[in-house]
């Protein structure tokens, strides 16, 4: 059973990656303290969270709230319990620098299991609650009207972008998937307007996928980010977002710099590319039924 959780705490979560360092110790201290923010002032919670009275102010306007009364109240009409397993920076005196769904180096295998899998039923239940069905809506119809349909994504989001151009195909759409630079810009310099771009990046900031869905963009071909940081480069250059949830836990610093498994973000965007996929599946004509039981026969037929 996952825990309830609130649109104010997924728009903390999305917005995590994006914040500078003093804003991260507030949303920590928020996320982590459940209701105890809701009777603080301004310079109780700085204080509780090791920050100045300003850097409040600019953590609650980056969330877009007019000020910190406004965020305030929207948060205690949410009433969100504390994090049962905060991911705190120390654990039994040694640095935490890896981390999947909270998981800690003295957990047995089945704990490490049951965390595991709760990270990833949490990811795909925020995500749920965040996603754009107007947004499912018109992509689909894009998609149904174009000539190609092109995935971008490297490291692990590429397997994202893989399972992608692999559902559209059974379609019998033209996909494709690079995540090699080179590949990349080849697809982007020789689109045309009847082409839609999918560009997945967890963060947001994969230089390869955000600079050339620009120059698909400017070529006249859809694009469309899947993310998970709101307010990232690639938010802001593609014609259509969608954001899932993040799992900032997964977050941890170590002499300076950044550690991070992305796994759960994943799941969820695999996920959401199967929302897409149906619409996309059931929009279509009969041809698109007979050829896609064809297919299942073929395929059959390479089992042993």
């Amino acid at each position: 059973m996952t825990e309830s959780v609130s649109m104010v705490a997924l728009q903390i979560k999305n917005h995590y990656s994006e914040f500078n360092p003093a804003m991260k110790q507030i949303a920590d201290f928020i996320l982590f303290s459940g209701n105890k923010m809701s009777s603080m002032g301004i310079r109780e919670l700085a204080d509780a969270s090791g920050v100045s009275d300003a850097s409040v102010t600019r953590f609650v306007h980056k969330l877009q709230y007019k000020s910190f009364k406004a965020f305030q109240m929207a948060w205690v009409k949410a009433a969100v319990p504390a994090d049962e397993n905060p991911s705190a920076k120390k654990q039994g005196g040694e640095d935490v620098v890896f981390e999947y769904g909270g998981t800690s180096p003295r957990d047995s295998a089945e704990k490490i299991g049951e965390k595991v899998f709760k990270s990833n039923i949490q990811m795909l239940s925020d995500t749920m609650k965040i996603l754009d069905y107007g947004k499912v809506e018109y992509v689909t119809k894009l998609i149904l009207k174009a000539r190609n349909l092109v995935f971008l994504g490297v490291g692990r989001s590429f397997v994202t972008a893989e399972s992608g151009r692999i559902r559209f195909n059974r379609l019998g759409i033209n996909s494709f998937c690079y995540s090699d630079s080179q590949e990349i810009i080849v697809s982007t310099t020789t689109c045309t307007a009847k082409d839609v771009f999918f560009g997945i990046s967890n963060f947001g900031r994969s230089a390869a996928v955000v600079n050339n869905l620009v120059h698909a963009k400017e070529r006249g071909a859809a694009t469309v980010g899947i993310t998970c940081a709101e307010g990232s480069p690639l938010t802001q250059v593609v014609d259509t977002c969608f954001l899932t949830a993040f799992n900032h836990t997964n977050m941890e610093y170590h002499t300076g710099k950044q550690i991070f498994e992305p796994a759960c973000e994943n799941l969820a965007q695999m996920a959401l590319l199967d929302c897409i996929y149906m619409n996309v599946a059931l929009k279509q004509d009969k041809s698109c039924y007979d050829m896609f039981h064809n297919t299942v026969k073929v395929l059959y037929r390479e089992k042993l």
